[in-house]
């Protein structure tokens, strides 16, 4: 469920602050009505579908562009990583723990994994 917001410009420059970037409208409409079994069903068709929307998937370098076209989230820069999680990562604003809605794309944004560590950290 949920509109994404449209993007323009480099869509995850955000990343790395506050919620992150949002998740784009025109991948929230590909994805709308679709049934998944589980979350990480739905993290792959996400990132299946970034990688065929030439838009965004312009944005990456080659190898992302494979992982993403693969089901996989791309790499973030090294200085964004955090030990061993090196890919981009989907954050729930409102957490599932606390009634946010798991597959609302209004409730997502894509984060860095030192970002997303930051966020559970101080809150």
């Amino acid at each position: 469920t949920g509109k994404g917001q449209k993007v323009s410009g480099i869509w995850l420059k955000d990343a790395d602050q506050g919620n992150g970037s949002p998740v784009p409208s025109q991948i929230a409409d590909k994805l709308r009505g679709r049934t998944f079994t589980n979350f990480d069903r739905f993290r792959e068709a996400f990132w299946q579908e970034v990688a065929m929307d030439p838009e965004l998937s312009n944005q990456f370098i080659n190898v992302n562009k494979e992982r993403m076209s693969g089901k996989l989230a791309p790499k973030a820069r090294k200085i964004d990583s955090m030990g061993k999680r090196r890919s981009f990562e989907i954050h729930h604003i409102t957490p599932i723990s606390k009634g946010g809605a798991v597959y609302d794309v209004d409730n997502m944004g894509i984060v860095t994994p030192k970002r997303h560590v930051e966020i559970h950290k101080n809150g």
